[in-house]
């Protein structure tokens, strides 16, 4: 793929036009856009682009036109139709005339990603030179729990774990995502398999399109103990979602307090390369300024420069920062283990950056206290399964979402989840229990019931058991007709007994917000 990879929108909603530009934007495309079908043959046709995302319908000339007028000068331009009119005839015609892939409206920003890059080719260049070419940008990681996501200067981000060091060194096999795939922020990146045959399944920090897997970890996964946030990366991904999602993410940001600049630069180097963003401070006078930023909850200190007077100075940082969880650096000698103690650190560690604990010490230092207990439920549900949700969402809509017979219970799992979040922000709901008719004939009529149609269902496709997969072409049950063009078919890799249930609460919770951001998205 060229360098400066440019993409040209035509579309008469500028609300599309700009989504697009959002989206792209921030993954290092060039972007123009133009209302004014005429105006985007016109740029199209003189100007050099990597991919043309064109409406179909579109007053004056339409995409077919359009497409063809523009075949007649740019034959090999690739050609993405979007369209909320999905139809036999206009699929055939885009698809005699070049046309290199349609979405439907409304897509989601990963849709649209997947359809970009697949046929301007980045999948395939980035996976040759991700290795070589991919570069930090300044901002660090952020982390979904143990995940972690780098973004880098390309627009790309790179996501990986930070396991347990112990867990970490018995990885015997991992599952990679595929080249192409959609991941979903806290669904299933990769599973790795480890020595005692129990699997760890590693949810995505962000959502995006899978554009280059680590293939080194398939002949040896040590990395991913030793250099987690380096050479242990799982997978490159154009993210689609960013500035939102890591809104859920946070940062490891640590004060490192070390009065030897020497050490104190090889131990900023070794936090930086586990993903926290490090505040250096070798004077005590410089303490102070940086205790003040409530961004930082955790100081790491090197008890080398302190002497006897160590634990005074702890003593003065809680004073300063109460919440403040210190990590003590000891060298083998003890002699003031127990005053150190004696001042509520965190951690009191020997010589932790030598044998790579301080990436346990992290990890501990970093999760989350647990919230308060859920309070009981006291609505009244009834028992048995889910059959369809129907709401009102932000934008007046109605959307309804039909549940596979069995599939949902609405007392427990997925279905309980969804209805107590669709309850918690305030949307209107109805629920109907029983078993739904998922056959074409009712799947168009209770489309004609509503403004849009979400249907949900579970089956195999080959991927990690909680992987979600959006299907707005049929491409999992087959369905023509009038009303067609309003179903969304949202599709779950079930567990191994065939449900969802089964699945980790973690990735229930996952499943339910993504859900819900498809019902209120219409």
């Amino acid at each position: 793929m060229r360098d400066d990879p440019r993409l040209l929108v035509v579309d008469d909603e500028e609300a599309i036009c700009e989504a697009c530009r959002r989206v792209f934007s921030r993954q290092g495309f060039q972007v123009e856009k133009t209302n004014d079908a005429a105006l985007g043959l016109s740029l199209a046709s003189e100007r050099d682009f990597s991919a043309v995302l064109l409406d179909i319908k579109m007053p004056n000339l339409d995409g077919i036109q359009f497409l063809e007028k523009l075949r007649a000068k740019k034959p090999g331009l690739p050609v993405i139709l979007m369209t909320g009119y999905p139809s036999i005839p206009n699929a055939v015609s885009a698809l005699r005339l070049g046309a290199s892939e349609y979405v439907t409206k409304p897509f989601t920003p990963e849709e649209i990603c997947r359809a970009v890059h697949k046929c301007v080719g980045q999948t395939a260049a980035r996976e040759e030179d991700a290795a070589e070419a991919w570069c930090p940008a300044p901002d660090g990681a952020c982390f979904l729990g143990d995940s972690w996501a780098a973004p880098g200067k390309d627009g790309t981000v790179r996501a990986g774990v930070m396991l347990p060091r112990a867990q970490a060194a018995t990885v015997k096999a991992i599952r990679l995502p595929g080249i192409g795939e959609v991941v979903y922020q806290g669904l299933p990146l990769a599973a790795l398999t480890l020595a005692d045959g129990s699997e760890v399944v590693v949810p995505a920090a962000v959502s995006g399109v899978v554009l280059s897997v680590n293939e080194s970890l398939e002949a040896g996964a040590a990395a991913m103990a030793t250099d987690p946030c380096g050479s242990g990366w799982i997978a490159t991904i154009s993210p689609t979602r960013f500035e939102d999602e890591t809104k859920k993410c946070s940062r490891r940001r640590v004060i490192l307090l070390n009065t030897d600049a020497v050490s104190a630069q090889a131990q900023s180097e070794k936090l930086a390369s586990l993903g926290c963003q490090v505040r250096t401070v070798t004077r005590r006078e410089d303490l102070s300024p940086a205790l003040a930023n409530p961004d930082y909850q955790v100081l790491v200190m090197d008890a080398a420069g302190f002497g006897e007077g160590g634990p005074a100075v702890v003593g003065q940082i809680h004073a300063a920062a109460p919440s403040m969880r210190v990590v003590l650096v000891a060298a083998s000698e003890r002699e003031l283990e127990s005053a150190y103690r004696a001042q509520r650190i965190f951690y009191y560690a020997v010589e932790p950056f030598a044998d790579n604990e301080i990436a346990d010490i992290l990890t501990a230092a970093f999760r989350p206290q647990a919230g308060a207990a859920r309070p009981a439920d006291r609505r009244y549900t009834p028992p048995g399964p889910l059959c369809t949700v129907l709401i009102t969402n932000c934008n007046g809509n109605k959307v309804l979402l039909a549940v596979a017979p069995g599939l949902l219970r609405r007392e427990a799992g997925l279905g309980a989840a969804l209805r107590h979040k669709l309850l918690d922000r305030l949307f209107p709901i109805e629920t109907v229990s029983g078993d739904a008719d998922l056959d074409p004939y009712h799947i168009l009529k209770m489309a004609a019931s509503c403004d849009r149609l979400v249907v949900l269902v579970a089956k195999e496709m080959n991927r990690l058991p909680g992987s979600l997969v959006r299907d707005t072409k049929s491409e999992f049950i087959s369905i023509s007709g009038d009303d067609a063009g309003k179903v969304t078919f949202q599709v779950v890799q079930p567990g191994p007994a065939g449900g969802v249930d089964e699945l980790p609460p973690e990735t229930i919770d996952a499943l339910a917000e993504h859900l819900i951001a498809d019902l209120a998205a219409y």
